[in-house]
């Protein structure tokens, strides 16, 4: 914008498509559409859809989405262990209906590879991945879903996936705060996120699934368009 875990789960997450996935337990976690507002004016929106899956040892996520800001288009697709951890990702951005990025990332224990491909050339990146890592890809806001799996961390370590960044971020808990969607009033966790850059903050209802995103610093908001279902 902005442990190991055993190979199990990684090819049983990669494994799941259709109706072998539902046959396995698979359940819609949260899904929803977002508008995307800078200083109060709509620039964008993004929908998305958050399933979980069990896998030997636990159970793997897995987040696919669709972000239009402007005339910038990004779909993602991301799979991350019980704790939220990314074990693969892929992305394509375009402006103006031409492919401008390409990434591929893919994780094995304690790392995570990120292959990016532009324009302009093609580069490649690995990261260590500790306790709390997270992805979260820039201007995409449904990610966030992830920061309430590592609620009981002071720190999380995170890849910013488009710049090939990784910067470790202290997690604040404040509390329940109110947060108002289609005319309905609903009690949201509120997290951040904070770095030297300014606070990302968070909102979650009771069941985990996001509310909000707020990007203070940014002028940068998005709020769900109904309530979570």
């Amino acid at each position: 914008m902005l442990p190991p875990r055993v190979a199990l789960p990684i090819l049983a997450l990669v494994s799941l498509s259709g109706s072998a996935a539902l046959a396995q337990g698979t359940a819609v976690v949260d899904e929803g559409t977002f508008t995307i507002t800078r200083a109060g004016t709509p620039v964008g929106r993004e929908s998305f859809r958050i399933i979980r899956a069990p896998a030997p040892g636990g159970q793997v996520y897995q987040a696919t989405g669709t972000s239009v800001i402007g005339e910038m288009k990004a779909t993602m697709r991301l799979g991350t262990d019980s704790l939220g951890s990314p074990v693969s990702y892929e992305s394509e951005v375009s402006e103006r209906a031409q492919l401008v990025q390409r990434l591929r990332g893919r994780g094995r224990p304690s790392r995570f590879g990120l292959f990016v491909q532009t324009r302009t050339g093609e580069s490649a990146r690995e990261f260590v991945l500790a306790s709390g890592a997270l992805l979260l890809d820039e201007s995409v806001f449904h990610q966030f879903f992830f920061v309430g799996l590592a609620a009981q961390q002071l720190e999380v370590i995170v890849i910013s996936p488009r710049s090939a960044q990784q910067e470790r971020m202290r997690l604040q808990n404040s509390g329940l705060e109110d947060v108002e969607i289609a005319g309905r009033t609903i009690s949201g966790r509120r997290m951040s996120l904070v770095n030297g850059d300014g606070p990302r903050i968070v909102w979650l209802d009771g069941q985990g699934r996001l509310l909000k995103v707020a990007l203070p610093d940014q002028g940068v908001v998005a709020l769900r368009d109904d309530p979570p279902k």
